[in-house]
C-alpha cells in the first residue's frame, strides 16, 4: 500500500495531507517529497 501513495504523490493525483498517518512513513522521505514536487509541505 506504501508503494500506491508513493506513487500516487508522484503523479499528483494527491498530495502529502491525504496520505494517512500509518502510511507516511513507508511512503516516502521528505527529501524524496522535495526532490519530486519542489514543495516542502511534508510533515506539516
Amino acid at each position: 500500500m506504501n508503494e500506491i501513495w508513493t506513487n500516487r504523490l508522484i503523479a499528483g493525483t494527491k498530495a502529502w495531507t491525504d496520505v494517512p498517518e500509518i502510511r507516511r512513513a513507508g511512503a516516502i522521505t521528505s527529501e524524496q517529497y522535495k526532490t519530486i514536487t519542489g514543495d516542502e509541505g511534508i510533515g506539516k
